[in-house]
């Protein structure tokens, strides 16, 4: 079972289920505690779906994928309802009860979303690791850089107390 925090902060993931791809989550669904409960999904074919939390396996930020069960349900979500009472706008969405099946339309998990949205989501949460060649280049510019700063602090130091700076 995934942790709250892992599924609070999948947006953009593709949900995979045995290796091949269902789609990509489009946002996250709480319950009446703030809990996260289901996924939005936005299927390959286009079509948007419903992922409850149960069917989660695992959550990969570093590839951003959501791993899902064999035979996860993917419910079919009807068109979105805005309505307002009393001035509070309500904006509600649910299920047809309709079980999607997955497409058949294969795709890689680096595939792009097919929404912009989506693919902002993901660049967004994006984990990019720097080489190390990067990392030692860095360590030893502020090596180098540490180095002349005491240097120079010495010299000042002796200009200002003799007037000489060596």
């Amino acid at each position: 079972m995934t942790t709250v925090a892992e599924l609070q902060s999948c947006d953009g993931f593709s949900v995979e289920e045995s290796g091949r791809v269902l789609g990509w989550v489009e946002e996250t669904w709480l319950d009446a505690l703030g809990h996260p409960a289901a996924l939005a999904v936005r299927t390959q074919d286009g079509r948007r779906a419903l992922l409850l939390a149960e069917s989660v396996e695992a959550v990969d930020p570093d590839s951003q994928e959501v791993l899902v069960s064999d035979g996860a349900t993917l419910l079919e979500l009807d068109a979105p309802r805005v309505d307002s009472s009393g001035g509070a706008v309500v904006a509600s969405w649910h299920t047809t009860g309709t079980v999607l099946e997955p497409g058949r339309v294969a795709a890689s998990p680096d595939a792009e979303p097919a929404s912009p949205a989506l693919a902002a989501a993901r660049a967004a949460t994006a984990h990019a690791e720097r080489p190390l060649w990067q990392i030692v280049a860095f360590a030893l510019g502020a090596l180098v850089a540490l180095v002349s700063f005491e240097i120079g602090l010495a010299f000042l130091a002796a200009y200002l107390v003799t007037g000489h700076a060596y």
